[in-house]
């Protein structure tokens, strides 16, 4: 096997010093354009390749952005990873991913472990169990730049990039009225969380706007899960009359959807003739199944983008976040499908 080249490789070869080497191959301005060229050059056909960690070592610091999220498999993190990617990676700065896995302490560990490994940001959705920003603060104590995406603490001032969660949930509890729905029910995650909190204020506006009651006992949250929603569901179904039961579901995810679909299926209840059902994420299964289910875009690659724009930004200004703070509002839509319409002639928008 070939030993790797070295910068004293190139340096024997060009006889000069290592150090001249090295400040040709990071354009220092003390260094000749003559030189530089023939230094690449040298190194180009030499196979040279730079060791990044020692390189961060040397300079204090690394050539990295940490990345925490709460689940890697999602459809909507992983788009929002590819946003991420799509700018850092120009921009020469490689990813650490981390997982939440939901748990707060678990964020906590990832942030330390980021920390302690020189990155030169952090970007982070918050999980779902998070309700303390404290161990945000020893990112910002450590002058590391610091941005949040999607789930975010608004009262922890950094920079953000979100979805317009609470417009466009009023916009999709209005199309559901104007079907002719008029009890309509939300499945919510958390409320605790930025995102969900969002939803169901959304929510109550969509039914101001359209002239609903507003009932309690139609609010549902914590409910995170197809098994959640499915249960949940069931049961609301069996122990309320078909005149109190809610005709139409507005819920805060795709699965959760899923799940009270199969529970009115279960009950003998028409998608959409008695029951509406609206998702959030449009997840890639929300096309095929039958009914198609109207839901949410959310842009998640846009959402990444903004977030890895920020955090590019402050690294190059040696900011940590902006002041006043930079929020970037993504604007989700509506797209209509079978399970919310029972007007004839709807147009689906896919």
């Amino acid at each position: 096997m070939s030993q790797k080249v070295t910068i004293k490789d190139i340096a024997k070869k060009l006889n000069v010093t290592p150090s001249t080497i090295s400040r040709a191959l990071s354009d220092h301005p003390s260094i000749s354009v003559k030189t530089k060229s023939l230094v690449k050059k040298t190194a180009l056909k030499m196979n040279y390749h730079p060791n990044k960690m020692a390189s961060s070592l040397r300079k204090g610091k690394g050539h990295s952005i940490g990345v925490v999220l709460p689940k890697i498999n999602s459809n909507f993190m992983s788009n929002c990873i590819f946003g991420i990617e799509s700018v850092t990676y120009p921009s020469g700065y490689d990813l650490i991913i981390c997982q939440s896995n939901e748990f707060y302490e678990k964020e906590k560990d990832n942030i330390e472990a980021l920390l302690a490994s020189g990155v030169s940001g952090v970007l982070i959705s918050l999980s779902m169990d998070t309700k303390d920003t404290e161990h945000l603060n020893n990112v910002l104590k450590r002058n590391v730049p610091l941005v949040m995406f999607d789930r975010i603490e608004e009262s922890f001032s950094v920079d953000s990039a979100v979805n317009d969660d609470r417009v466009i949930s009023a916009e999709a509890v209005v199309h559901l009225a104007a079907q002719g729905y008029k009890k309509i029910a939300i499945l919510s995650g958390p409320t605790h969380s930025y995102v969900y909190n969002n939803r169901l204020m959304g929510y109550l506006d969509g039914l101001r706007l359209s002239g609903l009651e507003i009932k309690e006992d139609r609010i549902f949250s914590n409910i995170v899960s197809e098994e959640d929603a499915k249960n949940l569901v069931s049961n609301v179904l069996k122990k309320e009359s078909k005149e109190s039961r809610p005709d139409a579901f507005f819920c805060t995810g795709d699965k959760v959807a899923l799940g009270a679909m199969q529970a009115a299926r279960e009950a003998g209840l028409g998608i959409p003739s008695d029951i509406g059902v609206v998702g959030y994420a449009n997840d890639p299964f929300s096309k095929i199944i039958t009914p198609s289910l109207t839901t949410i875009e959310q842009f998640p690659k846009e959402i990444g983008t903004s977030a890895a724009k920020i955090i590019i930004d402050l690294i190059k200004q040696g900011k940590t976040f902006s002041s006043p703070n930079k929020k970037v509002l993504i604007k989700p839509q509506l797209r209509i499908r079978e399970s919310s319409s029972r007007v004839p002639n709807f147009s689906c928008n896919t």
